[in-house]
């Protein structure tokens, strides 16, 4: 990642930790790696149920996010979910889930590894990061 990305990629893990409703993820590192970003949303994974159960359950909330992995598998499950979710009233973040993987999809291939390069990013961008906030 380009160091004048960093500041964005940190807004949008902020972003990630203050959501509330439901995050859908892939499967279970996905959810341990969201918890150490310090994520408290309710995070439904994939691995567990269809897509249509997912999209029920996670229609129960008012806002949900879609948070697959940066790859062409989870490129396709984004589509499907945002297609089953289309028939309920609730609100479908994609767009953070685009913008994060436009920023990060050379560096890491899904959200398990988002809490590893969140590290890296910290560790090298504190000196760069002073005076922006």
């Amino acid at each position: 990642m380009y160091p004048e990305n960093y500041k964005r990629f940190l807004e949008l893990i902020e972003k990630l930790r203050e959501f509330e409703g439901a995050l859908i993820v892939e499967g279970m590192r996905d959810e341990v790696a969201l918890r150490n970003l310090g994520v408290r949303a309710e995070i439904i994974r994939l691995s567990r149920l269809p897509l249509s159960e997912v999209a029920l359950i996670a229609s129960s909330h008012k806002r949900v996010m879609i948070l697959t992995d940066f790859d062409m598998k989870g490129e396709e499950l984004a589509k499907k979910l945002l297609n089953y979710l289309a028939g309920y009233p609730c609100s479908v973040d994609i767009e953070t889930w685009k913008e994060l993987r436009k920023l990060v999809k050379k560096d890491i291939k899904g959200v398990e590894d988002l809490y590893g390069l969140y590290l890296r990013v910290i560790s090298v961008s504190d000196p760069l990061l002073e005076g922006t906030q």
